[in-house]
């Protein structure tokens, strides 16, 4: 679970959503002598469906809340160069603008309709962060359901399919969202919160893990042992 990928600036109001591009090329070189191999979510749907489907790989799924130009300078790129895969979350309402949402926080720029379907054509795959990046539990339901609904035809619109994942803004939450969720059409939805995701996941709950910007290979390392993302052996 990535943000923006890109050094740090003094006036960062949440740095923590910030890892420089030197480390992001250093995390994608680990997790692949480590033996992961990016997948999409299709593939994990077919893996939650079907009990005979089984991954030949150590499966991963990279994932850029809010679709910042820094995704475009700075990760496509590294992914590219090592033949990976990721999944982008847009908002919505504000394509080719700034993060909005964040009050007080530096405003950075946002793909643009054009830039996000060349994207498209490269391999990226988009998904959908709401309308306008409101948590979820903690608005009406009226406005949550608007929120799913609208920016799953708005980028329906855009991508030519509407998207079937959805990215939860602030991670927030519950049982109710993810029952909307699955009304909106989703098929599947991500949070924060790290943890193994297995086949019995529920799918409108996945979890992720969120590198921080002075996270060592060291640290990720024992935080992938510690949640069981890899192995003893």
């Amino acid at each position: 679970m990535y943000h923006k990928i890109d050094e740090v600036p003094r006036d960062a109001r949440y740095p923590g959503n910030y890892v420089s591009p030197e480390l992001f090329a250093q995390q994608l070189d680990a997790l692949l002598e480590w033996g992961y191999q990016t997948i999409d979510f299709n593939e994990w749907l077919r893996y939650h469906s079907d009990a005979s489907w089984r991954f030949v790989v150590r499966p991963l799924i990279i994932t850029f809340d809010d679709g910042y130009t820094c995704f475009d300078r700075n990760a496509w790129p590294a992914l590219r160069q090592r033949g990976m895969t990721a999944t982008v979350f847009l908002v919505a309402g504000q394509i080719g603008g700034t993060n909005a949402w964040d009050a007080g926080e530096r405003q950075e720029r946002l793909l643009d309709a054009r830039r996000i379907r060349e994207l498209q054509q490269e391999g990226v795959r988009f998904g959908s962060h709401s309308v306008t990046h409101v948590p979820l539990a903690r608005v009406p339901e009226e406005q949550a359901m608007r929120e799913l609904a609208e920016s799953r035809t708005r980028l329906g619109d855009l991508l030519d399919a509407p998207p079937d994942v959805f990215a939860y803004p602030f991670s927030n939450q519950n049982a109710e969202v993810r029952r909307l969720a699955r009304e909106a059409g989703y098929l599947a939805a991500v949070r924060g919160g790290g943890r193994m995701n297995t086949r019995h996941t529920d799918p409108y709950g996945l979890r992720r893990i969120k590198p921080e910007p002075d996270m060592s290979i060291a640290q990720l390392r024992r935080l992938l042992f510690f949640e069981r993302y890899l192995s003893v052996s």
